[in-house]
């Protein structure tokens, strides 16, 4: 369930940013997405609470849904047991607090000062260096300035203050404060902070070209390296303030393991890029390029050709025109290795993920053994409703056979007497027609059975059975198997779930589902049958039931035209009931034969409680549609502020 001390505030029309005090972490998202998270205000199942925003119309594109529900997660927002929340981070006292309209007033008169005052007095290179010590020391002061206003102003503004303390390791010591909770306040709040964080640097600036000329040129590098476009620079923090929105958590560093591959890292960049932010980004780092050149310019008291020559040819300055120009190129340089690198990290994130995806993948089953085994049945749709006791002597009974790559486990047209389980590997279902070669039916994994139609009905072997790598099979003799599966479950009710299983592994829809997705399938499917004109769908009526057609073939009509023929392994229905909608078109049955069916709770149930039916079901009725199926319909927000 939600943490019952989280703070949420509507920092724009489109965005809300959720925060868990205790451990200070922050959750950027939608309108749409803190309604959902809403629902979670009791201890709730998120496959139970997807099935209700989909009955309600108010579902989310499923894999956000499960990116939303993994960071909220992450964060601490959204608590369950047997994960722990982050480890809380206890806020620093501070107890200075400025007003939003006096910082704004002030540190705009310092940028307007500082920018005027040093751009119409001449500057002059350090004479001393002296200079260059005590400009250095002022462009420290001015950063720890405009770190201590910009955590008042934030405390001021309603935030938490986290972290206060010296940073050593960089180009300018200084003091420096945790300004995160920042995305927590409003717009306006926002650029009082990051001017905050400016205004310092610009006062500094007007107060030494007055008094301290020989130091200016050490304040001006301090004053463009916070102006840079890069990083966390406080230019860029106000240029993020006035033309972006805040990025959604949902929409980067993704969590969800379907959202790993590239083209969704690709598409998830284009989806949320900001147009106008890049742009003005773009735009502001050629004035800044522009504006060093500048400076360089005028502390040389030349032209570009100008200094150019006084590069080769003058003697003093040559030592300092190199350093200005060789820290002009790093600066160049940096910017684009950034831009470079914001493009490129999510390659490398792909990469990583997919090479740690690759190792999952291939990971060994667990070694066979009593327990292992037990399991395996105890899962199975064919033997979960036994008893512990009787599955124990089952799997006692059960013979472990290893086969290798091409072994013919059953024949054809042989007399059978074993059922056999596939612990691991794969094999494949051929059917051998008369003077033709053997046709490919069907491949089979761990956990599926083979080989109980014989032992069912008698006779012999309907298919052979031939393996495609190296497997471990359990075989199980007819008598074990009379004794210890139909003496629980009838000969019919067995016969209906092997049907059901061997023609849901057959399919296209199914044939890629896990034995867990196929058993529950299963078990919640029933058989309709029908007879030739047959109406199982009716246009303009509510439609209840998703269809898989077993056997027979049905005609989908819209305004009394046949657009469509169903077959055999065809489907049906499940977009309206996705939306909750009334079917758009009519089915008519035109020969006898069977469907499975599920009914719409049941439906909806099944895709949720696995995502990877939940999107395949998406991606489906959005082909079919030739639209994204969900969102649905536009979701209001009703919930509580701070």
């Amino acid at each position: 369930m939600l943490a019952p001390d989280l703070l949420a505030v509507r920092v724009r029309s489109n965005r809300y940013s959720l925060k868990y005090p205790p451990a200070r972490t922050h959750l950027m998202v939608t309108p749409e997405q803190w309604l959902v998270l809403q629902c979670f205000t009791t201890t709730r199942r998120v496959p139970d609470v997807l099935c209700e925003l989909i009955a309600n119309r108010q579902s989310l594109p499923l894999a956000e849904y499960y990116e939303l529900i993994l960071k909220t997660v992450q964060v601490g927002l959204l608590q369950t047991a047997g994960i722990a929340p982050p480890p809380p981070v206890p806020s620093s006292p501070w107890h200075r607090r400025f007003q939003a309209t006096p910082v704004l007033f002030l540190s705009l008169m310092a940028l307007g000062f500082g920018s005027a005052f040093t751009l119409l007095r001449p500057l002059t290179l350090p004479a001393h260096w002296l200079d260059l010590v005590l400009g250095f020391a002022l462009v420290c002061a001015a950063t720890s300035a405009g770190c201590f206003i910009a955590a008042s102003t934030l405390r001021g503004a309603g935030g938490e203050v986290y972290n206060p303390g010296w940073k050593l390791r960089s180009l300018f010591p200084h003091f420096t404060v945790d300004l995160d909770d920042v995305v927590m306040l409003p717009r306006a709040d926002e650029i009082n902070v990051a001017l905050a964080r400016l205004a310092p640097h610009f006062a500094t600036a007007f107060a030494t070209s007055l008094y301290l000329p020989g130091a200016v040129f050490p304040v001006l590098f301090g004053a463009m390296v916070q102006l840079s476009p890069a990083g966390n620079s406080p230019m860029m923090a106000l240029l993020r303030a006035l033309y972006r929105d805040p990025l959604l958590d949902t929409a980067r560093d993704f969590a969800f393991a379907q959202d790993q591959s590239l083209l969704v890292l690709l598409r998830a960049r284009l989806k949320f890029a900001d147009t106008r932010f890049l742009l003005m980004c773009a735009g502001y780092s050629v004035v800044w390029l522009l504006l060093i050149f500048l400076a360089v310019s005028a502390f040389m008291k030349a032209d570009a050709w100008e200094l150019f020559q006084r590069f080769r040819e003058t003697g003093p300055l040559e030592f300092t025109a190199v350093t200005l120009l060789v820290l002009m190129a790093g600066l160049v340089v940096g910017t684009l290795g950034l831009g470079l690198w914001i493009i490129v990290a999510p390659v490398f994130k792909w990469v990583k993920s997919v090479r740690r995806l690759g190792v999952a993948s291939r990971m060994e089953p667990p070694p066979l053994n009593a327990e292992s085994l037990r399991e395996l049945l105890a899962n199975h749709v064919l033997f979960r409703d036994l008893p512990t006791s009787e599955l124990k002597e089952l799997a006692a009974c059960m013979k472990s056979e290893n086969r290798k790559k091409g072994d013919v486990v059953v024949r054809q047209g042989e007399q059978g007497d074993t059922l056999y389980l596939i612990y691991s590997g794969s094999v494949e279902i051929l059917r051998e027609d008369p003077g033709s070669a053997s046709v490919h039916v069907a491949e089979l994994v761990s956990g599926d059975v083979f080989g109980e139609i014989a032992l069912l009905r008698g006779g012999v072997r309907t298919r052979t059975v031939r393996c495609t790598g190296a497997s471990v099979l359990l075989a199980l003799g007819k008598r074990e198997f009379d004794g210890l599966v139909l003496n629980r479950i009838s000969r019919e009710a067995v016969e209906t779930v092997i049907q059901k299983v061997t023609f849901l592994k057959r399919i296209p829809l199914s044939n890629q589902w896990s034995q867990a997705a196929v058993a529950a399938f299963s078990g919640r499917a029933t058989f309709r049958s029908f007879q030739a004109g047959d109406k199982l769908v009716v246009h303009g009526d509510t439609n209840q039931f998703f269809h898989v057609v077993y056997e027979g073939e049905l005609g989908v009509e819209k305004g009394g035209k046949e657009i469509v023929r169903l077959k055999s392994g065809d489907f049906f229905g499940e977009i309206s009931l996705l939306q909750s909608s009334t079917a758009t078109a009519a089915v008519i049955a035109r020969t006898p034969g069977r469907c499975l069916i599920l009914v719409r709770r049941d439906f909806l149930e099944f895709i949720s409680r696995d995502f990877l039916i939940g999107l395949q079901f998406e991606k489906i009725s959005s082909s079919r549609m030739g639209r994204p199926i969900f969102p649905l319909a536009q979701a209001t927000f009703t919930g509580p502020q701070r």
